[in-house]
């Protein structure tokens, strides 16, 4: 073989031509030799590049994730240049460093997780130049800013020539793509060039990182907000099913009961519903009040933390609460005015066939029957109950009318009425309270007037708490609440000197005249009901004749006495 051949054979094979065939060339073709040597290296290195250019440009048209494609650039610029690591740092313009973000060959944690103040290092020559730049020997360079601990980090890795190359968006650059070497180096043009390649695929791969999370904020923006949207949609069904089923109420069954079963089942969860005339019930976890008008009308109870939703549930339910409650009470004020004028006509004896009736059919009480009934009047210094509490107090039937300072009831107890009347004397002690019993149309008047003249006198002599009937006042009673002030000065002009000597020693005169007018002037009489000597009441007579003079107990001046005393043991 030739020795041209010989040459042409080892270059197309890759392997080194012998020395000897060298020996052979003169000293112009060994020159042209190694020119073509040369050449046929950086085409090699070239073919390399182009390489793993095409896998990064792969990578970045597969959408691989950003992370992948920024270490496998650190990881090619390596392998394409040849030296012992690889890193890629990006700029904080907010902290005013420079954040290495990945790494190819590094061996120190230290050097890893390194922050540099950017403008120093090779980096800083980079983004002052927008070009690439190196350095033969980092430590020895006088045109790189150094700092200590950055130094400190670069020597731990041992680190000595370094080669960077801008990463640019929008032509500002953002950071470096570095490659260097544990021993000082040259670093030739088709190095720069690829280096440089590398960094603006970098900066195509940011790029589309930054894209791709715009992209994806803007999708997960769209998606709450359609998330939201639905959930909006939603909750405006259900409100309008739930305002259908609260409309049915009112149309159908306008009832607090059905209102509270609607509720229940919307909110899946207890609900209990009272009036301002119900007691409150203990126990819901959130009370909501209904007003109409800055009047209370009553309250919503739900046993259960509420969601903005639920609550405006509560609030069209109020509307509906109010309904109900307004038309009940018109509906109570109807049928009690109704009911009034009946009591009326009653009182007065112009109760017809007809009122009889209606009556019998408002409020249960047949005036026809022989049961008996009363006339109550009731009287108070504090407020009156209301009607509502007074039907409760009332076991039995009742006619219920409100006048400006008493009511008048017209009443069939259910049983004895003293009993009957016990549970409201008892709540309300403040009240005088008088009874006049009666059978029969025809004696319902002069029942009502006696009723009346009884409550006056129960006033007048301050019984509260009490019930005043014929039995505690017998007809006296009809007299005394007449006129206050007359029967002040009676007892005043009468029997004060009886009253005034029993006070200053301790006797019991009045009590003693009291009971024999009563005993009809009788002293064994008097005697046996007060428990003491028939002398006793002789000693007692002759003081009161002393203080009153001997007239005291007869005629005129008797009656007068008489009803005087009867006031005065009443009140006492």
């Amino acid at each position: 073989m030739s020795l041209l051949g010989s040459i042409l054979s080892h270059l197309a094979s890759g392997t080194p031509i012998p020395d000897g065939v060298r020996e052979q060339l003169t000293a112009e073709e060994l020159g042209a030799l190694r020119g073509l040597e040369e050449t046929m290296r950086a085409n090699q290195t070239w073919r390399v590049m182009s390489t793993k250019l095409l896998d990064v440009s792969q990578m970045l048209n597969a959408g691989r994730e950003s992370t992948d494609i920024l270490q496998a650039i650190v990881r090619h610029a390596r392998t394409t240049i040849g030296t012992d690591v690889g890193y890629l740092s990006l700029n904080d313009e907010d902290s005013g460093f420079t954040n290495v973000l990945a790494t190819s060959g590094v061996v120190t944690e230290e050097f890893r997780t390194i922050n540099m103040p950017m403008g120093s290092g090779v980096l800083g020559i980079v983004a002052a130049t927008n070009r690439p730049a190196w350095t033969y020997d980092h430590s020895a360079d006088p045109d790189v800013t150094h700092v200590d601990y950055v130094d400190h980090a670069v020597q731990a890795e041992g680190i000595r020539g370094i080669l960077g190359a801008p990463i640019r968006i929008g032509g500002k650059t953002i950071g470096a793509l570095l490659v260097g070497d544990r021993h000082p180096r040259h670093y030739t043009h088709e190095e720069i060039a690829a280096l440089e390649v590398l960094g603006s695929i970098t900066s195509v791969a940011l790029e589309n990182a930054q894209v791709i999370e715009s992209q994806g904020e803007s999708v997960e923006e769209l998606t709450r907000s359609q998330i939201a949207l639905s959930r909006h949609v939603q909750e405006l069904q259900w409100l309008n099913d739930v305002d259908t089923q609260l409309l049915h109420v009112l149309m159908t069954n306008a009832s607090f009961e059905e209102l509270e079963r609607v509720l229940a089942t919307s909110l899946d969860a207890p609900v209990s519903l009272w009036t301002s005339e119900d007691s409150p019930i203990d126990g819901p976890h959130s009370t909501f009040s209904v007003e109409f008008n800055g009047r209370v009308l009553g309250t919503i109870g739900v046993d259960k933390e509420l969601s903005d939703t639920e609550l405006r549930v509560i609030s069209h339910a109020s509307a509906a609460f109010t309904s109900i409650a307004l038309f009940a009470e018109a509906l109570v004020d109807a049928t009690a005015r109704k009911v009034d004028d009946l009591v009326y006509a009653v009182a007065l004896g112009n109760a017809g066939r007809e009122e009889v009736a209606r009556l019998r059919h408002l409020t249960g009480i047949n005036l026809t029957s022989s049961a008996q009934l009363y006339f109550l009047g009731i009287s108070s210094g504090k407020g009156l109950p209301s009607r509502p509490q007074l039907e409760k107090l009332l076991p039995g039937h009742a006619a219920i009318t409100h006048h400006d300072h008493h009511v008048c009831v017209l009443y069939h107890p259910e049983r004895d009425v003293s009993k009957a009347l016990t549970p409201l004397l008892t709540a309300h002690p403040d009240l005088a309270v008088s009874a006049i019993g009666f059978s029969g149309v025809a004696a319902a008047r002069s029942a009502h007037d006696s009723a009346m003249a009884y409550l006056d006198s129960a006033i007048a002599l301050g019984l509260h708490g009490q019930l005043v009937t014929e039995d505690t006042l017998g007809t006296v009673g009809l007299i005394m609440g007449a006129d206050p002030h007359a029967l002040e000065l009676l007892s005043t002009r009468t029997i004060a000197p009886l009253v005034r000597y029993d006070e200053e020693n301790s006797t019991e005169l009045v009590a003693t005249a009291h009971q024999y007018l009563l005993s009809g002037h009788s002293i064994p009489q008097t005697a046996r009901a007060m428990f003491i000597h028939p002398n006793t009441v002789r000693q007692r007579l002759d003081r009161i004749v002393a203080l009153m003079g001997k007239e005291w107990s007869v005629g005129q001046r008797g009656l007068d006495v008489f009803l005087a005393l009867r006031a005065h043991t009443i009140r006492g």
